[in-house]
């Protein structure tokens, strides 16, 4: 019957198909080495074998593995397992791990039996992987945005130290705590949140106001998106924010400048026109009441021919100043002319438009201004118009105040006209 066993032939065989090196050492010589030892150092099997093991070894490790060979056979407790560099034929050095052994045979002769592993894929898979910890690293801590991660509860786990710069705190100040309390206030983070849910998972620009070490807003843009797990379920949220403070702040400014008039600092013709636009359908749909005072003043161009335009700037100024200390901060002042101002009420009907009207009147008149060592007075005349009709559009509402208005200044100047509806006529003040 044939021996089914192991055989030398088949043993060899085993072994030279092994992704690891085999060697026996006795003596100080190679007495055997598998195929994989032999592509690994670059050497024939003939070229190996009887040949020191020290032949083998990168100089700069010799003394150590001399060192542990010489104990271990002297049976000694050293490492079983540990790394150095071997030798190729080509002068090269390899990282590997050798994990060894020792044979007692039954003469005594002591064979030092290991495996080599070749470690120059890990050991490049591992500098690859510091290089990138490293990249990643350097990219957090020089970007000017904001990389931050949340997890499913909201708290901060990761802050890249750039928020120190937009948000006055230093990461470990940040991370652990919720990224809710930073939020100027709870409607500005649901802005994010319902964006990342509307867009399946992922927002673009949402902008935000979030509060400053200091106590003051920021305003970030942030893209963000829900991070996922290795099986696709949510784990958090990441994402990166800008700071966008100064673009924000430039914007106000340029809606600013968009709707107040530069010199007397009330809105200007364009934005009083639009507001009460809006105002009047309001008040059109709720059936409220709504008056409007249209405003010059008398004899305007004197001042400008007998003290300069410069008197009338600072008089333009001091009437704006009388009308917004007069009025409600509800009611809207706009400059529509030259000299020409428009007033209007929300909420309010003729009679306390008409008293409105008479108190900036008198206010006027008892004013003066100082300027260039002369004391300027002047008057103002006014016209009121209320909303009468379920029809009525601003322009037809314009029209009925600056009849009234002209009516003013034909009767002498320094007085308040009425626009009535019903008789289509304008009426004096009664007072």
């Amino acid at each position: 019957m044939q021996n089914s066993g192991l055989t030398l032939t088949k043993l060899t065989t085993l072994l030279n198909q092994l992704h690891d090196g085999v060697f026996s050492v006795e003596d100080g010589l190679i007495v055997y080495a598998n195929e994989t030892l032999s592509m690994l150092v670059g050497y024939r099997l003939d070229e190996i074998l009887q040949q020191p093991f020290t032949r083998f070894i990168f100089p700069a490790d010799l003394e150590k593995v001399v060192r542990y060979y010489q104990a271990r056979m002297q049976g000694e407790d050293v490492p079983n397992e540990y790394e150095f560099r071997m030798l190729s034929k080509q002068g090269i050095a390899i990282d590997i791990r050798v994990t060894v052994g020792v044979s007692v045979a039954e003469d005594g002769l002591r064979t030092s039996i290991g495996t080599i592993k070749d470690l120059r894929e890990t050991k490049r898979t591992m500098r690859d992987l510091a290089n990138s910890q490293r990249d990643i690293e350097s990219i957090l801590n020089n970007m000017p945005d904001v990389f931050y991660r949340t997890d499913l509860q909201g708290f901060i786990t990761l802050m890249s130290p750039s928020c120190k710069e937009v948000l006055g705190y230093e990461a470990d100040e940040m991370i652990g705590r919720p990224l809710a309390n930073f939020y100027c206030t709870p409607d500005e983070r649901e802005k994010i949140v319902t964006a990342i849910q509307e867009g399946q998972g992922k927002s673009r620009q949402v902008e935000a106001c979030l509060i400053h070490k200091d106590g003051s807003k920021v305003w970030i843009s942030t893209n963000a998106y829900t991070r996922l797990d290795e099986h696709g379920q949510t784990i958090g949220v990441e994402g990166i924010a800008r700071n966008i403070t100064e673009r924000k702040a430039m914007e106000d400014k340029l809606t600013t400048l968009a709707r107040i008039d530069d010199l007397t600092q009330v809105h200007n013709r364009r934005y009083f026109y639009e507001e009460a636009e809006k105002q009047l359908m309001l008040a059109q749909r709720y059936q409220r009441p709504m008056a409007l005072l249209m405003l010059d003043l008398d004899h305007f161009k004197q001042v400008n021919d007998t003290h300069g335009h410069r008197a009338g700037d600072d008089l333009l100024i001091h009437f704006a100043q009388i009308c917004r200390s007069t009025i409600r901060e509800t009611d809207i002042i706009g400059r529509t002319g030259g000299e020409e101002f428009a007033i209007l009420l929300p909420e309010t009907g003729l009679d306390a438009a008409s008293l409105l009207a008479e108190r900036i009147r008198s206010n006027v008149e008892s004013s003066s201004l100082a300027f260039n060592h002369a004391i300027l007075t002047y008057t103002v005349s006014v016209g009121v118009a209320v909303r009468d009709t379920e029809d009525m559009n601003i322009e037809k509402m314009l029209s009925q105040a600056d009849k009234a208005l002209y009516a003013a200044k034909k009767a002498g100047r320094n007085c308040v006209r009425i626009y009535d509806a019903e008789k289509s006529e304008v009426k004096l003040l009664q007072t």
